[in-house]
């Protein structure tokens, strides 16, 4: 618009005066021609004009004004007429002076006040944060009236070249147009609604609108520029979107258990978060810059038809995964839904090495911004160390499983050569005499104790290797079954009928205390097996034998792993640690005391706890 101006000019004081000097002299000239020719009662009403002027113009100055004209309009009466002044004349001219003064009086001070007024008005409404629309309600339309400086700025123009203009132009929210009159013509007031209004450039302003009703078909519409605060709204909520992004992907990859099950996840968020309709993530080869495997998500033909394509661009794009370098791209807008015009390359870092690159791909009108790029590439350091973190672990567990099939393998041929060992030193035993019998039972002692440490190997592997399952087991059972594996033992035990939340490997315990008390005791050694089971939620077993004991020094150590208490007779350490390992894994306890308090020679008790179960 290049409308010019059509508001009013205002008056300046200098032509006031001008204006005020030059009435009151063509008064006086006419009341002095008046008086000549004996009109001085109907001349003296003349000096009304200059007195409301005055009075209207200069309001405190103005009541001076009229007090001086009255005094020099009764001074010329005196000076030209008196004593001949008729009654009449001296009554008129008299009343003529109070009444201008007391006009001069009510005007001034209702000039006063108006202007006061006016002065207030123009000042909130030239000076308000606010846009302010005087706005003329027509049959069809709304016509701008008036509007204050801030108003035009929001619309982007000169506030006087709104006048006259339709509101229709730049307020083209109808709906709430509508509701705010509806509002209006109910009566009470109206609040504040959020709306848009429309720059002369085609700008989009969010604004807050109100407004209110004048007389006759006026009313006034207060706007607010909310522009700021949505900004920070919109910020803020990015800001939200990113933390969220960031702390899903982040736990995301804390909790994997695999790598494509973790990308897909990872990939499904950071699209959501970028507005991209693909991503994907490829693995190099250990060693080498080769595509190992390969996770996607979306549009896969977008994709596709870039490493397809032999723009520059697209080998741009291509060698930017190929060697694991960042990229950040936007062409031309693509023509069609299968067509990439943007796209992002963030390579996947752990210490100095690149494990891959993560990329995203659109066609749409994005644009990845200083933001986004910063969250991917962030995201991407701990995406790297997820992928890292995976991969050891697979190769833990492929580790694992190629030590156990070695374990297997050797525990299997070992234990096979053990036994067929002893089936020929048995016959070997049978066929010497003297001292070449004795080095035949010691050599079938050794390959005993050669069995003893493969069966306790294997027993502690299947500590580690089984889960934490308890079940209800018969306490009886799992001691019978080990009492008969000693024939020629002096073993008793009375049978309690109890179970105990335990599993398999609960006859393992008795089988280690009963061969300690035989190892150490000998042939001639006694093992008494009591069970106690007065208390409602566990069951106390006690072990003990008439062998050499335990010495008090070692009493406090012969748990742990590889202790031994006779270098001589135990074997590798492992018994007694096992015993204690599976009483923890049933929720139980054990020690060990003096079967005669105070003498340790007299032989030892075992004391162990089991968690009482109600079959």
């Amino acid at each position: 618009m290049n409308r010019e101006s059509t508001s009013d000019v205002a008056i300046s004081p200098r032509i006031q005066v001008i204006l005020l000097v030059l009435v009151t002299g063509i008064v006086f000239v006419a009341y002095i021609a008046g008086t000549f020719l004996g009109l001085s009662v109907i001349t003296t009403f003349l000096f009304y004009f200059p007195i409301i002027l005055a009075a209207y113009w200069f309001p405190r100055r103005g009541v001076l004004f009229s007090v001086a004209v009255g005094i020099m309009e009764v001074f010329f009466i005196y000076l030209y007429q008196y004593p001949s002044l008729p009654d009449i004349t001296f009554a008129v001219t008299t009343a003529s002076f109070y009444v201008l003064v007391a006009i001069a009086v009510v005007i001034s001070s209702l000039s006063g006040g108006l202007k006061e007024r006016e002065a207030r008005y123009r000042g909130i409404f030239h000076s308000s944060e606010a846009g302010i629309f005087l706005v003329q309600n027509g049959d069809s339309d709304l016509r701008i009236e008036e509007v204050n400086p801030r108003g035009g700025a929001i619309l982007g123009c000169h506030a006087a070249d709104l006048k006259g203009e339709s509101l229709a132009l730049f307020w083209k929210d109808e709906h709430t147009k509508n509701s705010l009159m509806q509002a209006m013509g109910e009566g009470g007031p109206v609040p504040q609604m959020e709306s848009v209004m429309t720059r002369t450039n085609g700008a989009n302003v969010p604004v807050l609108i109100s407004g209110s009703r004048l007389p006759g078909r006026m009313m006034v519409l207060t706007v607010i520029d909310i522009s700021a605060r949505k900004a920070q709204e919109e910020e803020l909520k990015a800001r939200n979107q990113q933390l969220s992004t960031i702390n899903r992907v982040i736990a995301e990859a804390s909790a994997a258990t695999g790598v494509e099950g973790m990308g897909q996840r990872v990939l499904v968020n950071m699209s959501e978060y970028l507005g991209c309709e693909f991503g994907g993530i490829s693995l190099y080869e250990e060693g080498s810059s080769r595509i190992s495997s390969r996770v996607h998500h979306g549009n896969d033909v977008l994709f596709q038809n870039l490493m397809d394509s032999d723009e520059e661009s697209a080998i741009e794009w291509k060698t930017a995964i190929r060697e694991g370098k960042p990229l950040a791209w936007r062409g031309a807008p693509g023509l069609c839904g299968d067509v990439p015009h943007a796209g992002i390359v963030v390579p996947l870092k752990s210490g100095n090495g690149v494990l891959g690159v993560m990329y995203f791909l659109s066609c749409g009108g994005w644009i990845c911004s200083k933001d986004q790029q910063q969250t991917v590439e962030s995201l991407a350091t701990e995406i790297g160390t997820a992928v890292t973190r995976l991969m050891l672990a697979q190769r833990i567990v492929e580790t694992n499983q190629q030590a156990n099939l070695y374990l297997d393998i050797l525990m299997h041929d070992i234990n096979n050569a053990n036994l067929a060992s002893l089936w020929y030193g048995d016959l070997l035993q049978e066929m010497l005499n003297g001292e070449e019998r004795v080095m035949a039972r010691k050599m079938i002692e050794g390959i005993r104790k050669s069995r003893e440490i493969i069966h306790n190997l294997e027993t502690i592997r299947k500590i580690q290797v089984r889960k934490n399952e308890l079940k209800s087991i018969s306490l009886d059972t799992a001691i019978l079954k080990e009492i008969r594996l000693f024939p020629d033992a002096h073993i008793e035990y009375q049978p309690g009928g109890v179970h105990v939340w335990a599993d398999d490997l609960l006859g393992e315990i008795f089988n280690n205390l009963i061969g300690n008390s035989i190892k150490f005791g000998g042939p001639v050694v006694k093992v008494t097996i009591s069970v106690d089971t007065t208390e409602p939620e566990t069951v106390k077993v006690s072990v003990s034998d008439t062998g050499p004991g335990i010495p008090d020094d070692l009493k406090k150590v012969i748990f742990r792993r590889f202790t031994q208490a006779d270098q001589q007779n135990s074997g590798k350490g492992l018994g007694l640690y096992i015993v204690k390992t599976l009483l923890e894994r049933y929720g139980g306890a054990i020690s060990v005391a003096d079967r005669i308090p105070g003498d340790h020679s007299q032989g030892a008790v075992f004391y162990m706890t089991l968690q009482r179960a109600h079959p």
